[in-house]
């Protein structure tokens, strides 16, 4: 029986190193050998399962046959069960929206929150620096997305923990604990409306001030629209950023030879981080066609759902030499991670200097640190998947600071 036959993302079959890349590989070896680079699954109904690069970039590139209304599958627990906003419209609908946030997301505003990210960082390392041991993941990977975010929309810090939560009740307990999840989307329900009431009253400089007094062709939002608006930030601004540094600091916990490579040459982290989005890719994009098309060797029908999953496209030796090899300098690394297209990642830039900032601030401060060998780290699989837990031990205060990394260095967006 075909791989491809029951191919599950939210229940990935985790091998001895406490992933599923032997499953992913092993997926990907029989696409290659049988030339099946799209397959059928049988799960939630049926779906295909797009594993090869060639084919996820015809799909990502031609939006009219491939639609983006169904972007999560099975859908996410949004408000109303409406699409995601942004991900999950299609042009000119898409466009219209993207146009309101273009200038916030922009190189220049995330290199100017460079600084703000990098004293964030500090303040969390700070909390556990002195104890020798830690889950880095709760500590300060899934921590640091969600402050930021609640940074970006004008609320403290501390709030990025309730938004984590958040954001886990509609990608993953929407599906397996419905009622949990309505629970706490009752309570994001009515902090939204809290908040839109107040940004309408005292608007500030952040981004949910900016949407909500914004105006498209004469009109504002509407409170569905800005709602909407509200919850992409949420999803768009954790959950992949979440998987990247937790599998980032989780591989760099064990691979001692190129966390020491990355301190002795600073400038290999830029490239490195491509390689961490590529070889750990944290996410899956959906699909629904709009009319009949063959691709790939498959004839779809119109209104099918499929899922280019990142993970195994971004392994594909057709594309990548050495694909399961982990290369810091890859060059190129045309990876999907972060989309592609007029869907590409509207937080890509974001994305890459909290990647940075806190591989520099963690190896500066805790130069020397391993897995802890009493605990083991979990894989969360689903739509988005990766170290959702990463016990670590290190010496107290951190040991001797590593000289090579300053925080002076420019942090990159490019």
């Amino acid at each position: 029986m075909s791989l491809y036959t029951h191919f599950d993302h939210y229940k990935s079959p985790i091998g001895p190193d406490g992933t599923p890349y032997d499953f992913f590989e092993a997926l990907r070896d029989e696409a290659i050998e049988t030339e099946t680079p799209i397959g059928w699954s049988e799960e939630y109904g049926g779906f295909w399962v797009v594993t090869g690069w060639e084919e996820a970039q015809q799909i990502q590139r031609n939006p009219q046959v491939f639609s983006s209304t169904e972007v999560t599958f099975p859908r996410f627990g949004t408000p109303g069960g409406r699409p995601v906003m942004l991900a999950g419209h299609d042009d000119p609908a898409h466009m219209r929206y993207r146009r309101l946030l273009q200038e916030p997301f922009s190189p220049s505003k995330a290199v100017e929150m460079t600084e703000y990210f990098r004293k964030d960082t500090n303040v969390l390392i700070d909390r556990f620096i002195g104890s020798g041991r830690v889950d880095i993941v709760e500590a300060l990977t899934a921590a640091v997305p969600g402050r930021m975010t609640a940074m970006l929309i004008g609320r403290p810090p501390e709030d990025g923990d309730m938004y984590r939560t958040w954001v886990h009740s509609m990608a993953m307990e929407s599906h397996s604990d419905p009622e949990g999840a309505r629970r706490h989307l009752a309570d994001m329900d009515a902090h939204f409306y809290e908040l839109l009431e107040e940004r309408r009253r005292n608007p500030g400089d952040d981004i949910m001030s900016a949407v909500i007094h914004a105006e498209i062709d004469g009109e504002r939002l509407t409170e569905e629209e800005l709602y909407d608006f509200f919850v992409i930030l949420l999803i768009g601004g954790i959950d992949n950023t979440v998987y990247l540094l937790g599998n980032m600091l989780w591989r760099l916990g064990w691979d001692k030879e190129l966390r020491r490579r990355l301190v002795r040459t600073p400038d290999l982290l830029e490239p490195a981080i491509d390689e961490f989005l590529r070889f750990y890719s944290p996410n899956m994009s959906a699909r629904i066609t709009t009319e009949p098309i063959s691709i790939g060797g498959v004839d779809m029908e119109a209104g099918q759902h499929l899922v280019n999953f990142h993970p195994i496209i971004n392994r594909d030796p057709r594309q990548f030499e050495n694909p399961d090899v982990f290369v810091p300098d890859r060059s190129p690394n045309r990876h999907f991670a972060l989309g592609l297209g007029i869907h590409r990642c509207l937080g890509t830039h974001l994305v890459r200097v909290e990647a940075t900032v806190v591989a520099q601030e963690f190896m500066r401060r805790v130069p020397e640190w391993e897995l802890d060998p009493e605990r083991r780290s979990v894989w969360a699989p689903g739509q988005t998947g990766g170290m959702a837990s990463v016990p670590i031990v290190f010496p107290p205060d951190g040991g001797y600071p590593s000289a090579d990394w300053s925080p002076a260095k420019q942090v990159s967006v490019s």
